[in-house]
């Protein structure tokens, strides 16, 4: 049972589909993430975590690093543990995301980019 969604310290609304505290993974945690149109996420690195983006529904335009990359439906991006990235939807529908964290998203593992105010 997916828990109640909620917003991420980079704005994204986050359901969370697979954790450690409910479903027992150690290596890895999986989250619905929508992006509205018009908006994207605040950019931000996860010190220890590597994450890959898979694009369900929308398009996108996602920076990991200095790259600028359209995203669009049936795609799958990595991204490094430790490289800053964010991520903004460029349609007029929402933006729906699969996120795959390994190891687990955690909160402590997050962190902004200089000049990022929460």
């Amino acid at each position: 049972m997916p828990a109640e969604p909620y917003r991420t310290l980079d704005g994204s609304l986050v359901t969370e589909l697979v954790r450690p505290e409910s479903e027992g993974s150690k290596n890895l945690s999986l989250a619905l993430a929508v992006i509205d149109p018009g908006t994207c996420t605040l950019r931000h690195s996860h010190r220890t975590s590597e994450e890959v983006y898979y694009i369900l529904r929308g398009h996108g335009l996602l920076q990991v690093g200095g790259t600028h990359t359209p995203v669009a439906p049936g795609e799958a991006h990595l991204i490094p543990a430790g490289t800053e990235h964010s991520i903004g939807c460029v349609g007029a529908a929402p933006l729906e995301i699969l996120c795959a964290c390994a190891p687990p998203y955690r909160h402590e593992d997050t962190a902004m980019a200089a000049g990022v105010v929460t």
